[in-house]
């Protein structure tokens, strides 16, 4: 079994390199792989795998596995392989534009608390008027909620979660806190979104492609202010209804806090976002989470458009008529 393997260098080649038995079962397109390259080692990705070669000559054996499982789908692999077609670009050059770079750098997140109600009973609270808020709360969502979100209830919540546990009204989990530059605290407490005729009008177009499977893109027109955010979300919200993920794109990092915190008060902990401020490690953590399927909403600048999200169902490009979604050199 042979391994066709690229480097970022300016080189159209691909080299063959043979894989080791005891690597049969992890090297698959899109695994980055250390190699001996003349007379240095690299660290290149496998783009191709091949059961014999012709080449004739002495083949070097891959050394060992950067990566347990790849680091792209196969959606993100057909658009690297079209991005070095249309641009004539090497393969490696392409797949490094589309990758973060120090994927395996070591990042551990820190530790959020989540809260759920495990028991529908009326309990009397006597004069605990916050604990009974923050109750009947999550009695009403009946999900996984972060204690940091219920700010909004009482100052207090982490208090008041704890004293609930305690009376075994609730259930307490750690989860880590996913990395982004607003550091957002979002309410969930939010009112339904009521649409007018027109914003329903444009989303009963949008939603009827979701449901056909089909790609058509649609120009939504609005000044500030005129309701473009709420289509979003409840597009959005249409297409992970139907087990599809979602990419916004904005164009600029000024402006994610705003429309980020309307999408995480939608969607809570299904969102992060995707950008350059985030640290290098952080960035290697949130693109292994995207491949395991964590996050089902990814919000960024232009690089965002290769979260390689699984089962992508919707692509809102706000104000796409902006220069900065375009890059001159």
């Amino acid at each position: 079994m042979f391994a066709d393997v690229s480097f970022p260098i300016s080189s159209y080649q691909t080299f063959s390199y043979k894989v080791p038995k005891v690597l049969k079962e992890q090297v698959a397109i899109g695994v980055r792989v250390k190699v001996p390259f003349g007379n240095r080692k690299a660290q290149g990705i496998v783009v191709g795998i091949q059961k014999t070669t012709e080449f004739k000559g002495k083949i070097s054996e891959i050394e060992s596995l950067i990566d347990n499982k790849p680091v792209l789908n196969e959606n993100l692999w057909s658009l690297i392989k079209w991005l070095s077609e249309y641009y004539y670009t090497p393969l490696g050059i392409a797949a490094k534009v589309v990758l973060p770079a120090n994927l395996s750098t070591k990042y551990k997140p820190k530790n959020q608390l989540f809260v759920k109600a495990i028991s529908k009973e009326n309990p009397l609270f006597k004069r605990a008027k916050a604990q009974k808020a923050v109750y009947d709360y999550l009695v009403s969502v009946n999900e996984l909620v972060s204690v940091q979100s219920l700010n909004a209830l009482s100052s207090n919540s982490t208090s008041i979660c704890k004293k609930l546990a305690t009376k075994g009204l609730v259930y307490l989990e750690e989860k880590p806190i996913i990395p982004d530059l607003t550091r957002l605290a979002f309410n969930p407490i939010n009112k339904k979104i009521r649409l007018t005729r027109h914003q329903n009008k444009a989303l009963e177009k949008m939603t009827n492609a979701m449901d056909n499977n089909s790609f058509k893109p649609f120009l939504l027109h609005g000044v500030t202010g005129s309701g473009k955010t709420e289509i979003y979300i409840e597009a959005a919200r249409h297409a992970i209804k139907q087990n599809k993920t979602v990419i916004l794109l904005l164009p600029e990092i000024a402006l994610t806090p705003q429309i980020a915190g309307r999408f995480k008060a939608a969607f809570g902990e299904d969102v992060a976002l995707w950008h350059s401020k985030l640290s290098q490690s952080a960035r290697a953590w949130t693109w292994k989470q995207i491949c395991e399927g964590i996050f089902k909403v990814i919000i960024g600048a232009r690089s965002a458009i290769f979260a390689p999200l699984k089962n992508l169902g919707l692509i809102i490009v706000d104000e796409e008529q902006e220069s900065s979604y375009k890059q001159e050199s």
